[in-house]
This record gives C-alpha cells, sequence and structure tokens, in this order.
C-alpha cells in the first residue's frame, strides 16, 4: 500500500512540473482593428494550467503575476475569468498598448490518467492589445461607412 501512495504521490509531483502560465504575443496584422475600431498593435494568448483533487479542491496552478517562469500557486485557484484577464494586462505598458479587447476564454479538463482523482484543468484566453482611438477621433472601420 505504501508502494502505490509512494508511486502516486510521484506521478503527481511529475505532472505538476508541466503545468504553469505562459502568455505569448505576435505583432497584428496589416490593418487590423479590434470590434471596438482600435487599432491592434499585438495578438495574445494566454495560457494558465493547474491539478485540481477530484476537479474541484486546488492542489496547484500556474502564478498569473509572472507567466513564464514556471511559478505556481499551491492550494489555490488562478483558474478563474478574471485572473486570466489580469494576466493579458501584465505586459501591456511594455507592448504600448493601452488595453487587451475582444477577449475569448476555454477551458479543458481532463482526469482519466488518475481513474478521475486528479484532473488536469487548462484555461486559454485570447485577445488582442490594442491602442484606444480618443474620443471624437474616426476609426478605420467608421472611415469605411
Amino acid at each position: 500500500m505504501k508502494k502505490i501512495f509512494f508511486a502516486g504521490l510521484i506521478l503527481l509531483a511529475g505532472a505538476g512540473c508541466a503545468h504553469t502560465s505562459t502568455l505569448e504575443w505576435e505583432k497584428s496584422y496589416p490593418g487590423q482593428f479590434s470590434s471596438r475600431g482600435n487599432r491592434v498593435l499585438w495578438n495574445m494568448t494566454a495560457t494558465n494550467r493547474g491539478m485540481y483533487l477530484f476537479n474541484f479542491i486546488p492542489l496547484w496552478s500556474g502564478r498569473i503575476g509572472s507567466p513564464n517562469q514556471h511559478e505556481y500557486r499551491i492550494l489555490q485557484n488562478t483558474l478563474t475569468r478574471g485572473k486570466m484577464r489580469q494576466m493579458m494586462d501584465v505586459p501591456l505598458k511594455k507592448l504600448g498598448a493601452d488595453r487587451v479587447e475582444d477577449v475569448q476564454i476555454s477551458t479543458t479538463s481532463s482526469g482519466a490518467f488518475s481513474l478521475w482523482i486528479v484532473w488536469n484543468r487548462t484555461m486559454r484566453a485570447t485577445g488582442v492589445a490594442v491602442k484606444v482611438v480618443p474620443d471624437g477621433k474616426k476609426t478605420a472601420i467608421t472611415d469605411n461607412k
């Protein structure tokens, strides 16, 4: 029984090492505008992963304040829609953007590898970092009408 317990702990620890938060961005396409008519500077993708006991109790998940650093939060749930938005806001100043728009978030879970005891949950958000057009100025979308 002890061997099974320790084997489970090793499996759990090994699986957790691959889970963290990541944030990537790439240059926008020429002439790309957000749905609000603001000029897009960057296309962004944020991913956060975590391990949960019975898909309910958080064991650990990626730290949103420092994506791409392999840092974790133990017994804290950082896989929420609000936390994903916060993670996307982290590099805005560095990127020269004002805010993130057109955010879409999806979540996936799987637990079959551990007989549905320990679950792997992944949350992925996509959006665009934009430069906000001051009120009263025309945007590319309104210029075309």
